[in-house]
């Protein structure tokens, strides 16, 4: 049956119980896929490394019955497993006809998939099972935009000026992944509490922005990210000899960390590092990419959200009276220069 955003913001917190398929398609991919990942976060458990069973959506036309088949298995932990599908198109129609068709409702399967036509036998499927949900994301408007900014905004506890919304709404280009992004940044930047309402200014968004003045910063962010310590001890003398203030470094290779986390999330998936540096949004500078790549091999992911959040209790830290201020900004970017040769025990 076809949904409305109220039972696909429903189904975010919790996959309904009579319900055992949802289909997200339309043009707006980005939005479709955000909105998976929302739902298949309710299924995460560490305790259970296969909460999420994985299907390509390209393989269902091959095997009808796969889909069916890992819907009806039984979780050695107990509980229920999600059978994740993206990607898919009007080719698995056969395969989640056969999960519909079924007697036994067996684990929930979320599929994603592009614009489908009006004639798709795969929306027909969903849309005329009343055990299944299908709901379209059309790409918004820039008016529509701005009003997504305010509303995942609000789920990190944000509230955006209308300058603030505009500015996040063009520096996401449209893209609903970026967007998230960007208010997490936010949302870290300014402590922000989900169950909280902190307002954010123009001024905060500024902070954050991709545009580093003209102060050459790019080479004491590849000598951090790059682990070259004596380089970034070079290039941090240089800087304060210009008067950089200390939290303009921070953010400078902040920046850096928060693309080599989103990378690094997109190798994690299966990407090679030259791929997810060729598909970043937005563009990685030619010349940069080679850098870039490399870096992604020396920084797992786990590491680089323990350095994103350092990064944020040093600039804390800077801004509190009493402190030792720049020289406490040079000091933990050259650690973090230095983090090779701190695990190989002093030797390059």
């Amino acid at each position: 049956m076809k949904a409305d955003k109220a039972a696909i913001t429903a189904a975010r917190q919790r996959f309904p119980a009579d319900k055992r398929f949802i289909l997200l398609y339309g043009p707006d991919i980005s939005a479709s896929r955000d909105l998976a990942d929302g739902i298949a976060r309710q299924f995460a458990d560490p305790t259970d490394p296969l909460g999420t069973t994985l299907l390509a959506g390209g393989d269902l036309d091959k095997d009808a019955g796969a889909l069916l088949a890992a819907a009806s298995e039984v979780s050695m932990f107990g509980g229920r497993t999600l059978v994740r599908v993206d990607d898919a198109g009007d080719d698995a129609a056969p395969a989640v006809a056969a999960l519909l068709g079924a007697t036994v409702a067996g684990n929930p399967v979320l599929m994603t998939a592009g614009a489908l036509k009006k004639t798709s036998k795969l929306l027909a499927a969903a849309e005329a099972s009343p055990a299944a949900l299908a709901f379209i994301s059309y790409l918004p408007d820039a008016r529509g935009m701005v009003a997504l900014v305010g509303e995942i905004a609000a789920e990190f506890g944000l509230r955006l000026s209308n300058p603030a919304a505009r500015a996040v709404a063009d520096a996401a280009g449209g893209e609903r992944g970026i967007l998230r992004r960007e208010l997490e940044k936010l949302a870290l930047y300014l402590d922000a509490d989900p169950s909280g309402t902190q307002p954010v200014a123009i001024e905060d968004v500024a902070a954050l922005s991709a545009d580093i003045g003209d102060a050459d910063l790019g080479a004491l962010v590849d000598a951090v990210a790059g682990s070259a310590a004596p380089a970034a001890d070079r290039q941090l003398t240089r800087l304060a000899a210009q008067g950089i203030p200390g939290i303009t470094l921070l953010r400078a290779v902040t920046r850096r960390f928060w693309l080599l986390l989103e990378l690094r999330l997109a190798v994690d998936g299966g990407s090679s590092a030259a791929s997810a540096v060729d598909a970043a949004r937005p563009p990685v500078f030619w010349k940069d990419k080679p850098a870039i790549a490399a870096q992604l091999g020396d920084w797992p992911t786990p590491v680089v959200r323990t350095v994103l959040a350092r990064l944020l209790a040093t600039e804390r830290a800077i801004k509190r009276s009493g402190t030792a201020g720049d020289v406490l900004a040079a000091q933990f970017l050259l650690g973090l220069a230095a983090r090779k040769l701190q695990r190989a025990g002093g030797r390059p």
